[in-house]
């Protein structure tokens, strides 16, 4: 039977089977195994005594040993078992609730929740209630029992799949939607995905006059995404428009999206939406580093690789920005077919930073008290970003003659209050004994994204030591956007757009010599680097986002003309 079918649709199956055929596959798809001897002497009796065997399937389905089934950790990323009851169940049942609540309704119900429903439903699974109180009482709702015991399920929506859109691929797609379904609160300002969001959209807007872009977000965020791209509906009038609702069923039905852009994997609601999606996969991080990920962060990376390989499969199209995350982890990873993935790379901000008014250097370096030269390496401090070896490399440095001459300071857009790394630079910064240099490590958190060109164009240098970045990194294009040279640490996705790596100083991440004589060169020849940096990735930097949003309307067209 098809992994596409609902749960609805294997429960239909199995209860047209009898006797042991029907206990050996009621095993198999809610428990991924066969019964024993006695299992199957144990429910045969029960079954000839007319006990019914919707009584016996939801015994099993809610036994203590499925439920272990349900919340076992998804440590790889293609799920073991697929297209079974206990499967389904599992990309589900430990999710947000929304995300949960949802599939309940599709897999049980073969429908979008009602609002009424839904409303009571969330204020049960707030309230504490179990899991598998609310799953039982699915099966048991006279509507699921209904269509079980008909003569035939009445047709009901299956997952969606791309190939499925209707299209006519005659008629330029002008209704775009972008999906924010996250569950929960998110300044998307202040993360790459919301800047990410924000040119790609205005490159859509400015090079297709008849497009419209519509924006679905949960309420948790509808006000934040409001505020995000308020200047965007300024400037488009009636063509960026911005809907919230938390039941897809509404999403689905008053969103007159064509086709939908999925900004980010982890977003499990997109398998809620009716019309093709395309998903922008930016990278599988917690693969390519599971020993620092699953370490510190073990329910985020259950969490992604519960529902990640779904929602690649469902997608009509994926874009990575860049061949190393296409063949890496959308293919070798994720399991896709390479001619479902493409790569559109991302272009430097400067249209945009040139659209915000310039701060005065004196008064920028007031607020930030920033008085003295700094190097500044600007991004949210994850786990893979390397910035307690920069700590640890950058204090070597300082502590060196010509590095304690130089006053330099070492700042970072973030703070530690919650970082999994906060014990380990705190006990870096306690071992200098010096208070000046230790006091040169800043943390200036989150600044606005209208002072970000000043951050870069004051500074002396941006550093670059991350781990991995699913493209050439971002920060490297800004600063030369500035006119700040960069030292960067060496990956290979760096390699696909420079080639020249020599010239921005590049250095092995888990070197702190090599670390360490990178930021003094970049201190010492920060007047000479310009050029040759400038010159190695020219072409790069020649991109404009009215490019990436080219070639994203051009995909977004052949998916429409596939689907035909």
């Amino acid at each position: 039977m098809s992994r596409h079918y609902r749960i609805i649709h294997h429960l239909y199956e199995l209860m047209r089977r009898e006797g042991n055929d029907f206990i050996r596959h009621l095993y198999i798809q809610m428990l991924h195994r066969e019964p024993g001897e006695a299992e199957l002497q144990h429910y045969g009796a029960l079954l000839s005594m007319r006990t019914g065997k919707f009584t016996v399937a939801l015994s099993v389905l809610c036994s203590e040993e499925a439920e272990q089934l349900y919340h076992r950790p998804a440590i790889t990323l293609i799920p073991r078992q697929q297209g079974t009851i206990a499967s389904r169940i599992h990309s589900f049942y430990t999710a947000e609730p929304l995300f949960f609540l949802h599939s309940l309704y599709a897999e049980l119900l073969g429908r979008a929740p009602d609002p009424i429903g839904m409303e009571g439903h969330s204020r049960t699974l707030s309230s504490g209630t179990p899991r598998k109180t609310l799953l039982r009482t699915f099966v048991l709702s006279e509507e699921c029992r209904g269509l079980l015991a008909g003569p035939a399920l009445p047709p009901l929506p299956l997952q969606p799949h791309p190939a499925a859109a209707g299209w006519s691929g005659s008629i330029p797609v002008t209704q775009i939607g972008i999906f924010l379904g996250y569950p929960h609160p998110l300044a998307l300002d202040g993360e790459g995905i919301g800047r990410f969001l924000y040119r790609l959209i205005e490159g859509l807007l400015t090079i297709r006059h008849d497009t419209v872009v519509h924006i679905a977000v949960t309420h948790f965020n509808e006000g934040d995404t409001r505020s995000t791209f308020e200047s965007l509906n300024a400037r488009f009038p009636g063509r960026c428009r911005i809907v919230g609702s938390n039941n897809m069923g509404w999403i689905n039905d008053h969103v007159p999206a064509d086709i939908w852009i999925v900004p980010i994997v982890s977003l499990d609601l997109a398998l809620h939406l009716k019309k093709p999606y395309i998903l922008c996969l930016h990278d599988l991080v917690h693969h390519q580093f599971p020993e620092l990920y699953y370490a510190y962060q073990p329910d985020f990376c259950h969490r992604v690789n519960r529902a990640a390989y779904y929602v690649m499969e469902r997608a009509a199209a994926i874009v990575s920005s860049s061949q190393y995350v296409r063949m890496h982890h959308a293919v070798a990873l994720g399991g896709m077919p390479p001619a479902k993935t493409h790569v559109i790379r991302l272009a430097p901000p400067a249209s945009e930073y040139q659209s915000f008014p310039p701060v005065p250097e004196a008064a920028f370096r007031a607020a930030y008290q920033l008085f003295d030269p700094y190097m500044v390496f600007p991004t949210v401090l994850r786990l893979h970003k390397n910035f307690e070896r920069l700590i640890a490399a950058f204090l070597r440095y300082r502590h060196s003659p010509d590095g304690f001459a130089s006053r330099l300071r070492l700042v970072f857009t973030d703070d530690l209050s919650d970082n999994p790394k906060r014990a380990e630079v705190m006990q870096l910064l306690q071992q200098c004994q010096n208070e000046e240099i230790r006091s040169s490590i800043r943390f200036i958190g989150r600044i606005p994204k209208s002072h970000i060109p000043s951050l870069y164009q004051y500074a002396a240098g941006t550093i670059v030591p991350t781990l991995f970045e699913g493209s050439c990194p971002f920060p490297i294009l800004e600063s030369l956007t500035m006119g700040t040279p960069a030292a960067v640490s060496k990956l290979e996705v760096t390699n696909e757009l420079i080639q020249d790596m020599e010239g921005f100083l590049a250095f092995n991440p888990y070197s702190l010599e090599e670390m360490e004589a990178a930021i003094r060169g970049l201190w010492l020849h920060r007047n000479q680097l310009l050029p040759r940096q400038q010159s190695a990735i020219f072409h790069a930097m020649q991109r404009s986002w009215n490019d990436v949003a080219a070639e994203y309307y051009a995909l977004i067209q052949h998916v429409a003309a596939a689907g035909g």
